[in-house]
Formats: C-alpha cells, structure tokens, sequence
C-alpha cells in the first residue's frame, strides 16, 4: 500500500517520486484530464440522504470514463477487476450525478516485484483491464451503501447511550 501511495501522490501532484523506475511507469499509463479530484454526491434513503464522497485515481470532467490505478505485487485479473467495489462505487457515484453510468471503464496494474534487498520496484509492466457496470451493479452497490449506513448509524447511536 506504501507504494501504491508513492504513486498516487506523484500522480496526484504531478511531481517525481524520486524513483526513475516508477516515475517512467506512471508517464507510461493512460491519464484523463482530471486527476486524484474528489466529488460528493447525496444518494436519498428514504427521507434522509447519505453524502458519498467518490475520488477516483483520473476521469473525463463529463464523467463517461474513469481508470483506477494499482500497484501489486499479486496480479490482478480481467476478473478481479469486474468484481471490483471500489470500481464499482466509482461507477454509482457518477451514476448518480449524472444519471449516465460511465462506459469506458478501466483498471490499470503497473505491476510491482520485491528485489534482493526486499524492497519494492516495477517490473516495467503495466496490464489494462477493461472492465464494466451495470444498472444491477448499480443497484446493487446502492443496497450496499444504505446497509452500511444503517449499520455506522447503529453503532454510533449504541456508543452514544
């Protein structure tokens, strides 16, 4: 995950980690023109309403694409990738912003290895997988969402009596 956060801050920032392996990996993959930018959305639950905050790692302003990054030394998979929450959450939130779910959808794995000395380097490859969501997705990850709140709710409400 340090790595993982390395990255995301050079990205984020559009700096130089200091790691010319890693900083030529991350001038290699696909980027959208805004980048590590948050949004919040409201999804209505009944009469109340949950504000979700949704930060992706670089989508299109229109919101009709959107990539994740990963760094891992275990490889992902075109499955992983469809089976994805944090995709998916990413695809409800503009979702409900814009009443459109996001068709170009991708996961990018700049794939990591440890070296002699234990430490973390890219192996110079990257993997792309394409990947997509559904209004059942959708639906799904919005059941989801409000069972998570009811539960956050009633645990605060326990702590505070």
């Amino acid at each position: 995950m340090a790595y993982g956060s390395l990255m995301a801050d050079g990205l984020e920032n559009d700096e130089s980690t200091g790691d010319p392996v890693l900083d030529m990996m991350m001038a290699k993959i696909p980027k959208f023109e805004i980048r590590d930018k948050s949004f919040e959305v409201d999804l209505k639950d009944g009469k109340s309403k949950i504000t979700l905050l949704c930060k992706p790692d670089t989508m299109k302003a229109d919101m009709t694409a959107f990539k994740e990054y990963k760094t891992s030394v275990r490889p992902w998979t075109q499955k992983m990738a469809d089976e994805s929450g944090q995709v998916t959450f990413y695809a409800t939130g503009m979702w409900l912003k814009t009443k459109k779910i996001p068709q170009d959808i991708e996961l990018i794995d700049v794939v990591i290895e440890y070296n002699e000395d234990g430490s973390l380097i890219p192996t110079g490859e990257i993997k792309t997988f394409k990947t997509k969501r559904t209004m059942v997705d959708i639906i799904k990850m919005t059941g989801r969402i409000k069972r998570a709140w009811a539960g956050i709710n009633k645990l605060c409400e326990k702590e505070l009596l």
